[in-house]
């Protein structure tokens, strides 16, 4: 996901300029994973996100209640699109930036939205997630650009989940808009499910895009690259693309693929955004560096291999999708990518956890599990974690059944104040020579405090026995979720109530994170003020640094009055 903050009225056209040619500084690399039910430990049909800003952005998670937006009603984001509702909005869930005193920080706009809106399921069981940033090369970008007005990833959530009944339904919503509006300053990869069919949708330029149904046979991760190759066009089925991919590339001069046959290598025609075979200039060299080692990292995760680097991974690699065979015939989705192990809950945390691709970037992280036999409310899964995968516990639902969310979820906090100058009070940490002082309010917010935690695991001076400490203790709670969740299922399946499933779901959903808020918060504060909790286990007592300075001093300054009041009364 990329992202910038940005006013939408009255910018001076320089000060466009200037953020078009500063771009790169303000772009973070969201990661996705898809793995089809015949490679999971359940059969279930799986795909996790992370969505990546900076290590000290706010982020809220809350219940959009059906009505939320009327039939009619016109609806703009923090962008220049404009949506009007075609029926009164679904329930769903979501999260998003947050307001601060009626000002969004994401683009200074006092209107009412919900700002980056950005992953949900609502309640007839589509689940969106919008924001993998992609882009064409300069040839394509100049023959079918950008739309000013047009949808942007930031909004897209908040339409397909207000608006779609279905996954099909949702995909030809969004594809209809790419043709009749456009796309805005960016393209995106875009997953839209429910419990039966998972679709990704590909768009990299103005209006041309392709949407593959995912079959369970196959798997991909997908950061930031374009990872459908040659595809058929003819396989309605499970192929919806726009009707101009052939004459866009064609006029661009960078088609490639086979006309006559109906196919076209989509990723080689149209990607640019980090490719080396083209001469596009605008993206830092940095960033593709670490992008593409992210990239290298889950690769070898998955395979079990080392040969993915930074060198080689932007190739032609085992993750590029095609549904043409070696004779040019139709043929499933596919690829390469073969996994070293069956992909269980424990494997997906851990492919999270891998550094670069679990990091003080990680803003939220959702894993969903779609089971096409259970009945709709119980057909999809999620389990959702907050700030850095490394150091996390992720807390299970079933979204469709959640009326509400834990209050700390929905804290809205001030920007993180960053200072050369070393605060007189408060709480922060120290990185790269900046100060960087936790907002007001940070130790009732969920977020702020996953985030206070896991950048002083990052960049305190903590020895790594004291990071074991925190990581054995999320990790022990992120087992009893896993029980716990079992045991979740079984009660909610026995009762025939909704009202009853509902409210212990949600109850149950609001307690797992007040747990891992107060542990995460209890681990900050043992490791900063040397405070005991029962909730931290296998923790020896402690003082922090500066406290145990002032008591050596009492005790010597103790000691240096006994020895004064002896020797006085030795005269």
């Amino acid at each position: 996901m990329k992202r910038i903050q940005k006013k939408k009225q009255y910018i001076p056209i320089v000060f466009v300029l200037l953020i078009a040619l500063c771009w790169p500084i303000n772009v973070n690399a969201c990661e996705l994973l898809y793995v089809g039910g015949d490679m999971t430990d359940d059969g279930a049909n799986l795909f996790m996100r992370t969505e990546e800003i900076y290590a000290d952005d706010n982020k809220t998670y809350y219940v959009s209640p059906a009505g939320k937006h009327a039939k009619g009603e016109q609806y703009q984001g923090c962008t220049d699109f404009i949506w009007t509702f075609t029926h009164d909005s679904y329930k769903y869930t979501a999260r998003c930036d947050g307001f601060i005193d009626g000002e969004c920080l994401t683009c200074e706009g006092t209107h009412e939205h919900t700002p980056y809106e950005e992953a949900g399921t609502n309640d007839h069981g589509v689940t969106v997630s919008a924001t993998n940033s992609l882009n064409a090369n300069k040839k394509i970008k100049k023959v079918d650009p950008f739309i000013d007005g047009g949808i942007e990833e930031s909004e897209m959530a908040t339409v397909l989940l207000s608006e779609a009944s279905s996954a099909r339904e949702g995909v030809e919503l969004l594809t209809s808009i790419y043709d009749s509006v456009g796309a805005g300053y960016e393209g995106a990869g875009v997953m839209i499910c429910d419990q039966n069919e998972q679709w990704y949708v590909e768009n990299l330029s103005g209006h041309e895009y392709i949407a593959v149904l995912l079959p369970a046979d196959v798997a991909f991760m997908q950061f930031n690259v374009s990872v459908l190759g040659k595809i058929d066009l003819d396989d309605t089925d499970h192929v919806i693309a726009s009707d101009h991919l052939f004459d866009v590339a064609k006029k661009a001069g960078t088609f490639v693929g086979d006309e006559k046959k109906n196919i076209i290598d989509y990723r080689a025609s149209f990607n640019d955004y980090m490719m080396e075979s083209t001469d596009d200039e605008d993206w830092d060299e940095a960033w593709k560096a670490h992008v593409q080692e992210r990239l290298a990292a889950g690769l070898n995760f998955l395979e079990g291999t080392d040969k993915w680097t930074v060198d080689n991974v932007l190739e032609d690699n085992d993750f590029v999708m095609s549904n043409v065979d070696e004779n040019g015939s139709i043929t499933s989705l596919h690829n390469q990518l073969k996994l070293k192990d069956t992909m269980s809950l424990e494997n997906a945390f851990a492919l999270f956890r891998v550094y670069p691709i679990g990091y003080e970037e990680n803003v939220n992280t959702h894993l969903y599990r779609f089971y096409p036999k259970e009945e709709q409310t119980l057909g999809t899964v999620e389990w959702f974690a907050m700030d850095n995968c490394t150091y996390n516990v992720f807390v299970p639902s079933y979204p469709m059944l959640l009326t509400d969310t834990w209050e700390g979820y929905k804290v809205q906090l001030d920007e993180t104040i960053i200072t050369e100058k070393k605060p007189d009070k408060g709480d922060y940490y120290l990185n790269d020579g900046e100060y960087h002082i936790h907002p007001d309010g940070w130790d009732k917010s969920y977020i702020g405090t996953l985030s206070a935690l896991t950048n002083l695991l990052t960049y305190g001076d903590l020895s790594d026995q004291e990071i074991a400490l925190a990581e054995d203790n999320l990790q022990a709670l992120q087992g009893e979720f896993v029980s716990r969740f079992d045991e979740l299922s079984t009660e909610i399946k026995a009762e025939s109530s909704t009202e009853t499933r509902e409210e212990i779901m949600t109850e149950a959903d609001k307690e797992m994170a007040a747990q891992v808020h107060d542990l995460a918060l209890a681990l900050y504060r043992y490791y900063t003020y040397g405070e005991d909790s029962d909730l931290i286990q296998g923790a020896d007592k402690k003082f922090p640094v500066v406290p145990l300075v002032i008591v050596i001093l009492l005790l010597a300054a103790a000691v240096a009055a006994v020895i004064a009041v002896k020797r006085r009364r030795s005269h």
